[in-house]
């Protein structure tokens, strides 16, 4: 009985043996497949991060400089061609620097947005573009001679619109206003110091870029508050607020219960004031393409958003975003004739073109920012 017990317990090591062998086997396997398995669900590496620099690089070299140098030269020519009128004043001198004075001020629009560094420091908009006009202070100021146009109670009589005021006037006619001239060494000094004064700002912000603010520029490569995208994320925004408002909105009625007040139109003496907004709406949409002035494609911020996979309801945000500056432009496109008339003749065609600035605000105002990681800071006041 003992031997018997004595075989089956060695039977039974033997068995617990190869149980363990076996176990142990098992077990190694088990390990070298999960290590496997999590080697080959290790993580990704991350992807490469956008170009900023590079983005920067190709909106300083490619637009924001050609476009203030461009600004400068038409401004230059202005001048060049008010002086030659106002030592001979005529019809014929008149006619000319009107067409130099359109130039300058469509070459306005391309800097306008730009108001962050030199511009920021030169006050660009306000000193150069306050619309409407005081046509009352423009008289005071001439009668007197005597005027300080860094005075804040002269914003708004200096810069494009009153230009726009003394060359165009109100339905006069050509040669009135060249007597006008004639008439006054007044006018003629004051139509000199808002030139100049605007020929000074601006060569202070060309030398500015070109000395120092560049690198600067292309350097800050976050997206914070006072960054280089930041701020042109925000202007770029806030061109697109002031076009929405201040060069459709408020003529059309939109801050005065639908009452149409077309005289706050842009440039309402010399009746371009479309032409200057789709030329706004063609330098928010060159920097958001990163489209250079000379309309070739760099680095803007539709790569990256496409960068970033950024979608939206039916697509990419960035196809959605071009398919509405196209929308936005056909309809002020479609806009035909003088802006101020359109306003009385034709104001559904003219709010449609409005409706479509609202959605196109809406991507980049608020979907755009929320993904690049940008705050806007600005407020427009009146909610949209």
């Amino acid at each position: 009985m003992r031997l018997y017990k004595l075989a089956d317990y060695l039977k039974f090591t033997s068995a617990m043996k190869v149980n363990r062998i076996l176990f142990i086997l098992l077990l190694s396997s088990l390990i070298a497949i999960s290590c496997k398995r999590n080697k080959s669900k290790s993580p990704e590496p991350e992807p490469e991060p956008f170009d900023k620099a590079g983005l920067l690089t190709n909106l300083a070299d490619n637009l924001i400089l050609p476009a203030y140098q461009d600004f400068l030269k038409a401004t230059d020519t202005v001048i060049t061609y008010y002086n030659a009128f106002k030592s001979n004043p005529s019809v014929n001198g008149l006619q000319q620097l009107k067409s130099k004075l359109n130039t300058a001020y469509t070459k306005y629009q391309a800097v306008s947005l730009f108001e962050f560094g030199p511009a920021e420091q030169e006050i660009v908009r306000m000193n150069f573009n306050v619309f409407p006009t005081d046509t009352v202070q423009i008289k005071s100021n001439i009668a007197t001679g005597n005027y300080n146009l860094s005075a804040v109670s002269n914003l708004d009589a200096k810069g494009f619109p009153a230009l726009d005021y003394l060359l165009y006037g109100l339905n006069q006619q050509e040669q009135s206003i060249v007597q006008g001239f004639i008439n006054s060494s007044n006018q003629k000094n004051y139509v000199s110091d808002l030139l100049n004064e605007m020929r000074s700002k601006t060569a202070s912000i060309v030398n500015t870029w070109n000395t120092s603010y560049r690198t600067t520029f292309i350097n800050s490569l976050s997206t914070d508050v006072g960054s280089s995208i930041g701020f042109l994320v925000n202007q770029l925004n806030f061109e697109l607020d002031y076009l929405k408002n201040a060069k459709i909105g408020i003529p059309l009625g939109k801050k005065s219960l639908d009452v149409p007040l077309p005289e706050k139109c842009e440039a309402y003496y010399g009746k371009q004031s479309l032409t200057y907004a789709l030329e706004t709406l063609k330098i928010i949409e060159s920097v958001y393409l990163g489209r250079g002035l000379n309309g070739t494609d760099g680095k803007g911020f539709d790569d990256y958003l496409d960068h970033l996979k950024v979608n939206s309801a039916n697509g990419t945000l960035n196809d959605a975003v071009k398919a509405q500056f196209s929308a936005a432009r056909t309809r002020l496109s479609a806009i035909n004739g003088v802006l101020a008339s359109e306003i009385i003749a034709n104001p559904a065609t003219v709010n449609a073109a409005y409706t479509e600035l609202v959605k196109l605000l809406v991507l980049l105002k608020t979907d755009m920012p929320s993904h690049l990681g940008v705050i806007i800071t600005y407020q427009d006041g009146d909610g949209d």
